[in-house]
């Protein structure tokens, strides 16, 4: 458990040195704009088969995130997106040096925060939590959603400030401990 928390609050430590160093750290963080910045393209997609929510691809240097497209769910593409980027930075990047590599999520991949039974992480799920958690920072970062949620804690109207689904936000405050410092609404 230790060490699951030291690689998360390692994980969103990367997110905060990359959204300074890309000089995008205010809200609402759009990952669209962070991924054209480090020179990847977004795509919205149809994907043949509906279980996939997202890919990222990259090769030569250039890369791709392709985004399972629906005009009714906003959020859940820049949630995908985001979660992209995670992979991106935390495993397709290695000392500096982007390595070719494709990665494909499908929707329940996203948000995802532990094993569902006991036992040791194994590593593909252990490689999609910890994008989870770089999302989760990057569209939800620990100083912003603090101070939102001083300032109102409810549930739709965090989601809406961050632009996030609703259901993101359960798992990001729960991991900062704040259901405790306000109501659930």
């Amino acid at each position: 458990m230790i060490g699951e928390q030291q690689r998360r609050a390692e994980v969103e430590n990367r997110v905060r040195q990359e959204l300074e160093r890309i000089d995008h750290y205010r809200l609402p963080v759009n990952p669209v704009r962070v991924a054209n910045r480090l020179g990847l393209k977004v795509k919205g997609v149809g994907f043949k088969d509906t279980a996939h929510a997202g890919m990222i691809a990259v090769q030569a240097g250039s890369g791709s995130i392709f985004v399972a497209y629906s005009e009714d769910a906003p959020y859940r593409m820049r949630a995908a997106i985001a979660h992209s980027l995670g992979h991106y930075f935390l495993h397709l990047t290695e000392d500096g040096v982007v390595k070719d590599g494709q990665i494909l999520d499908r929707p329940i991949d996203l948000f995802w925060e532990k094993e569902p039974a006991n036992g040791p992480i194994a590593e593909e799920l252990m490689r999609e939590i910890e994008a989870n958690w770089f999302a989760m920072e990057l569209l939800m970062p620990t100083d912003f959603i603090r101070q939102e949620w001083a300032r109102n804690p409810s549930v739709p109207s965090i989601a809406r400030i961050f632009e996030v689904p609703q259901e993101a936000i359960g798992p990001r405050v729960a991991a900062l401990n704040l259901w405790k410092s306000g109501k659930r609404g």
